[in-house]
């Protein structure tokens, strides 16, 4: 089964709007959606150059697809509760609008802190992915399409990691320009407190 190349059906890029704040935009603006259902795809390509056996595509890379999926659901999920409960809303007070924004600051960090043990497994998933001998059985063909479908794979990992890692960037950097503007800039310290610990 020769492999088809699926860059032309998501060749669209994405990012999240800069004019607005990151946890406002729908989730599809972070690209990260898009390419998910591109590396399932892929993942199906895998399967029929392997001529149905799911079981010989790598399991590294399903573990890996399942570990984005997980941290983007997580997210969204943050930015949802954002969205329903506006950490800028005026009609609170001040200490209250204080504590919320807080406490979303303190799990975007946390967050933050599994898509940097994502991007340690991604480190691995390549260097497994480089020297695995998935498809050496397969004609020549076949393996050629093989190769190409995981450089795809492999490239899509590296761009859903940068999206997510700037997604939370943004989030990061709107909720410390709120807690700025309102004089209760103290991220270290909020970082150590006992709410810190309980998400971690």
């Amino acid at each position: 089964m020769k492999y088809e190349s699926v860059e032309s059906v998501y060749n669209t890029k994405h990012a999240v709007p800069r004019r607005e704040s990151p946890w406002k935009v729908d989730v599809e603006s972070s690209g990260v959606p898009a390419k998910l259902r591109q590396l399932e795809q892929e993942l199906i390509n895998l399967e029929k150059v392997g001529n149905g056996d799911l079981s010989k595509i790598p399991l590294v890379l399903r573990k890996q697809v399942k570990r984005y999926q997980t941290l983007a659901g997580k997210i969204e999920d943050l930015c949802k509760r954002m969205q329903a409960n506006d950490p800028c809303d005026s009609t609170l007070n001040s200490e209250f609008r204080t504590q919320r924004q807080t406490e979303y600051l303190l799990e975007a960090f946390h967050l933050q802190h599994r898509a940097a043990e994502t991007r340690q497994k991604l480190g691995t998933v390549q260097a497994e992915t480089a020297k695995s001998s998935f498809g050496d059985e397969l004609p020549a063909e076949a393996k050629v399409s093989t190769r190409r479908a995981l450089s795809s794979v492999r490239n899509n990992f590296k761009e859903i990691q940068r999206s997510l890692e700037i997604w939370l960037a943004r989030i990061l950097g709107d909720l410390e320009g709120m807690l700025a503007r309102d004089g209760a800039s103290r991220i270290r310290e909020c970082i150590l407190s006992p709410y810190a610990s309980a998400v971690r």
